[in-house]
C-alpha cells in the first residue's frame, strides 16, 4: 500500500524517488519496501500493459491509486519469489486501508487472472524496449545502433555498489582487512582506493563508516577525480598551492574524492566548492564533518586574500551561488574546474529507474542551454594554461559532445585534452569518453577536458 502510494506521487505529481526517501521515508522503512518500489518502477511499462489487458476497460484518471495497487501485486507475481497468495491477499487488503473498497473484487480478480496466465507457462522475455518510454528508445537506436538493445537491458539490472577508501582516514589494505572480518564480499576497483561489493547492504552498516573510512560512489563517479588527477599531474602550473573549483558540488562526492586524491599525491592545493542551494551546500558540509574533511562556508564580508589562501589550504571553502552567472563569490582564476553538470540522469537509469517515467522530450532540449550557460560562464574563471573538466551522467550527445561542440565554436581558447581511464572504463567520442551502464561497473557517464590556450582571448 505505501510502496502504491509512492509510485503515484512519482507518476501522477512528477516527485522523484529521491523525493519520497526525503519526504516520505516510512513508506520506503524495509527493504522489501525499496524492492518493490524500485521492482516495480524498472517493470512500469510492460506491467502497465498486462494490468490493461485484464481490464475490461481502462481505470479512470482518480484510480491511479488502484492502478498502482495492481501493479505492485503484478509485480511481486512475476518477478519474485514471495508466495502468490501473500502477494494477492496484501493487494486486497490494502483497498481497505486506501479507502477504496470497492476495488477490493477488481483486484482479486485481476491478480488472480495474472497468477493463472504465469502458470499456465512461462510468460515471453519482456523486450526492454518496452521498459522505455518509445521516445527515448528511438533515441538510443538512433545514437548507439549496434548496443542500444544491450543498453536498454542493463538499465534494467540493479547497479552494483562501489566505495571510495578514504585514504585520508584509513588505508585500503586495512579495510579490506576490515570487510573481511565482517564477512563482507568484495572485489577490487580499477584503482588503489575502488572496492565493488558483492552484495549491497545499508552503508551505515559498513565497517568505518562512522569513522569516514568510506563513501559509496559509483566508479563512473569515481572517475571525475582519476581524471582531474591526470591532468593535475600531466601540467605545468605556477609555484604555490593548485587552485581547483568544483562548480556543481552537491552532493560532495566528486568534491572529497578530489581532496583525497590530491592529498595522497602530496599536491598543495586549495579546494573551492560551489552549489546554487544553501540547504545542499549544508549536506555537504555534513557529510565532510563524517569523512574527516573541514569545510569553510565562503563569507559575504571581506577576507584579505591571504587569509582566503589560508582558509582554503585548511579547508574545503564552500560558496552558495549560481555557477552560470558572473560573479562567482570566489576571487581570481583557477588552475582547474571541475563542472558536472546539471542533466538528465539517463545514465543512471538502473539505479534511478524513475527517470525513464519522468524524463520528457521538452526537458532533454532545454537542459543543453543551462549546460552551455555553466561552460560559457566559468570558462572565464579557467587561468590560461588550465583545465576544465565537463561531465555529466547522460548517454545523450545532445548534452556531451553537440555541447563541446557548440562551445568550441565560439571560443578559440578552448582545445580538447585527450582522456583515459584504467582498465578501458569508456570509449571515445569525438570529443570526450562515454562511459556506458552495458559495462556491469559503470553507470553512464560523459567526461571531456578541455584546456585552455595562454596568450589568445575568447571569442565570445
Amino acid at each position: 500500500m505505501d510502496v502504491s502510494r509512492a509510485l503515484t506521487q512519482i507518476i501522477r505529481h512528477g516527485r522523484t524517488i529521491e523525493w519520497v526517501r526525503a519526504n516520505r521515508l516510512q513508506w520506503l522503512s524495509t527493504p522489501l519496501h525499496q524492492q518493490l518500489l524500485y521492482g516495480t518502477l524498472r517493470h512500469y511499462l510492460s506491467l502497465e500493459g498486462l494490468v490493461a489487458s485484464h481490464l475490461k476497460k481502462p481505470l479512470k484518471a482518480k484510480d491511479q491509486d488502484i492502478k498502482h495497487l495492481l501493479l505492485v501485486g503484478a509485480y511481486q507475481l512475476l518477478h519474485t519469489q514471495i508466495a502468490a497468495h501473500a502477494a494477492i491477499n496484501e493487494s486486497v487488503s490494502a483497498t481497505k486501508t486506501l479507502g477504496r473498497t470497492w476495488a477490493k473484487g477488481l483486484v482479486n480478480a485481476i491478480l488472480r487472472n495474472i497468477q493463472r496466465q504465469s502458470q499456465s507457462g512461462p510468460l515471453p522475455a519482456a523486450d526492454p524496449r518496452l521498459e522505455h518510454p518509445d521516445w527515448m528508445a528511438d533515441k538510443l537506436i538512433d545514437q548507439y545502433p549496434d548496443r542500444a538493445a544491450e543498453l536498454m537491458a542493463a538499465n534494467g539490472q540493479r547497479a552494483p555498489m562501489s566505495l571510495r577508501i578514504n585514504t585520508c582516514v584509513t588505508s585500503t589494505q586495512d579495510y579490506k582487512n576490515q570487510l573481511e572480518a565482517a564477512d563482507i564480499g568484495y572485489t577490487e576497483g580499477p584503482w588503489p582506493e575502488s572496492l565493488i561489493l558483492d552484495h549491497p547492504q545499508p552503508a551505515s552498516d559498513l565497517p568505518g563508516w562512522s569513522r569516514g573510512e568510506c563513501a559509496v560512489q559509483d566508479l563512473a563517479a569515481q572517475s571525475a577525480g582519476q581524471i582531474m588527477m591526470q591532468l593535475l599531474r600531466g601540467n605545468t602550473y605556477e609555484q604555490g598551492a593548485l587552485r581547483i573549483l568544483d562548480a556543481c558540488a552537491a552532493p560532495g562526492g566528486k568534491l572529497f574524492h578530489l581532496k583525497e586524491t590530491l592529498t595522497a599525491a602530496g599536491l598543495k592545493h586549495q579546494l573551492y566548492a560551489l552549489d546554487n542551494k544553501a540547504k545542499r551546500l549544508d549536506d555537504i558540509a555534513l557529510i565532510g564533518e563524517r569523512l574527516g574533511h573541514r569545510t569553510h562556508f565562503q563569507q559575504p564580508t571581506l577576507i584579505s586574500t591571504e587569509r582566503q589562501e589560508m582558509i582554503a589550504e585548511d579547508s574545503v571553502v564552500l560558496g552558495c551561488a549560481d555557477a552560470g552567472k558572473s560573479p562567482i563569490p570566489f576571487a581570481e582564476s583557477f588552475d582547474a574546474i571541475l563542472i558536472d553538470a546539471p542533466c538528465s540522469g539517463s545514465g543512471t537509469i538502473r539505479r534511478n529507474p524513475d527517470i525513464r517515467l519522468l524524463l520528457t522530450p521538452d526537458t532533454l532540449q532545454q537542459l543543453p542551454l543551462q549546460q552551455h550557460r555553466l561552460l560559457q560562464n566559468l570558462w572565464q574563471h579557467v587561468k590560461p594554461g588550465g583545465n576544465l573538466v565537463y561531465a555529466t551522467c547522460s548517454v545523450f550527445a545532445e548534452e556531451n559532445d553537440q555541447v563541446i561542440h557548440s562551445f568550441l565554436v565560439k571560443n578559440k581558447d578552448a582545445q580538447v585534452a585527450p582522456l583515459r581511464l584504467d582498465l578501458d572504463l569508456g570509449s571515445p567520442t569525438q570529443y570526450g569518453l562515454q562511459l556506458l551502464p552495458t559495462n556491469a561497473l559503470t553507470d553512464g557517464f560523459y567526461y571531456c577536458a578541455l584546456s585552455k590556450m595562454p596568450h589568445l582571448a575568447s571569442a565570445s
